[in-house]
């Protein structure tokens, strides 16, 4: 049937529609190749905390030893200038950054990554990574924050993240259209050129409420909760409404009734998979080790079987775990808490001194590995001539 003998056939409305259709469609694939094609900033425009923390990175890179990548209980919880001095007073010179990103789950985080890696610091030797899995609603999907990542690639990830969740239909359902919002933003490339008429001197308007960008920067990254707005008021909320569930919890974890997750992910998820990718990503580096923790968060309230699965199985080689109330009894202590989730500043501090303490034992115990090596292979050698 040619096109005249359609038209005649077919009621003019019917062909008007699809005409429409048709140029629809290929309006948006046209802009979406657009967006795929076109480089983009290397560093992220407009996306408020994570802008100056990329920003200044990029323009430090050289400078520092290690990163810490992560959700907000990385964010909020570890000090790198607690870090350093507490590496230091172990003998080991360190400068550490805080790149935590607020709600980042673990294919926001890889994204990141990659973009990290890409810059090639020329003396990054170690990441560390805190791999939230079991989130990915977003409250403000047409958010640059959350459109910027929404790469097809990472879109694709979230929604496996998604299906293989245990969320409820309804909250998969809300999971899916919020990501789908975003990726369509980002393949639209509305917002894309935002930037040439948002001015720099606009970019503390973006930022989170209560946060300083020189405070930011002069922090290492790291930004304590009791530092926000309105902090004094989440923390009353806490104590006078959530305390009795938080003891609960706490309680249950200490005596390991109950852990959520142990067998949401099975070691064929792509939960795992991803870990396993950002694993396998940062040791292909030149010299760089992935060092992944888990902060101390209650196994009633966070999924972390994924990560613990792909230690137990060998898929990551180290696995820091704090989420252990009966070892790190004080981290879970009312006053150090600003919640259920996240530490104050004081238990940050006390948070990030343990860490720091445990990682120089690891490295301790890696040098002796070493020199047995070492030692082991020349008197090989001293037998063998």
């Amino acid at each position: 049937m040619n096109v005249d003998t359609w038209k005649k056939v077919v009621p003019r409305s019917v062909v008007m529609f699809s005409y429409s259709m048709i140029f629809m469609l290929s309006l948006i694939s046209t802009a979406g190749l657009i967006n795929t094609v076109l480089p983009s900033s290397v560093s992220p425009q407009n996306l408020g905390d994570i802008s100056i923390k990329f920003q200044y990175f990029s323009d430090h890179k050289d400078d520092y030893d290690v990163i810490f990548l992560g959700p907000s209980t990385t964010y909020q919880g570890v000090v790198p200038k607690v870090f350093d001095a507490t590496m230091a007073a172990n003998g080991k010179t360190i400068r550490s950054f805080n790149f935590g990103i607020m709600a980042a789950n673990v294919a926001e985080l890889d994204f990141y990554l990659q973009k990290i890696l890409a810059l090639k610091p020329a003396n990054l030797k170690w990441i560390f990574l805190d791999c939230l899995v079991d989130f990915f609603m977003e409250d403000a999907p047409t958010a640059a924050k959350n459109v910027y990542w929404h790469t097809p690639i990472k879109t694709i990830e979230n929604f496996q993240l998604i299906s293989e969740s245990t969320s409820t239909l309804k909250e998969k359902i809300s999971g899916f259209y919020a990501n789908s919002v975003s990726f369509l933003y980002r393949w639209l490339g509305i917002g894309y050129f935002s930037n040439f008429w948002l001015q720099k001197s606009e970019v503390s308007e973006v930022l989170p409420k209560g946060i300083s960008g020189d405070k930011l920067i002069q922090e290492a990254g790291y930004y304590a909760m009791d530092w926000l707005e309105n902090s004094e008021k989440w923390k009353q909320i806490f104590l006078s409404k959530r305390l009795e569930s938080y003891q609960e919890q706490l309680n249950q974890s200490k005596s390991g009734v109950f852990v959520r997750g142990k067998d949401t992910y099975p070691l064929n998820s792509y939960a795992i998979k991803i870990i396993k990718n950002i694993d396998s990503r940062i040791d292909s580096q030149n010299k760089m080790e992935p060092i992944f923790f888990i902060p101390p968060v209650l196994n009633t309230d966070f999924d972390n079987s994924a990560i613990t699965k792909a230690y137990n199985n060998g898929y990551i080689s180290n696995l820091f775990a704090f989420n252990r109330p009966n070892t790190f009894t004080t981290l879970y202590e009312v006053d150090r808490r600003s919640d259920g989730r996240h530490l104050n500043h004081e238990g940050a501090q006390e948070f990030t001194r343990i860490f720091a303490a445990e990682f120089s034992q690891y490295l301790n115990s890696s040098n002796q590995s070493l020199v047995s090596r070492s030692q082991s292979i020349k008197a090989k050698f001293s037998n063998q001539t």
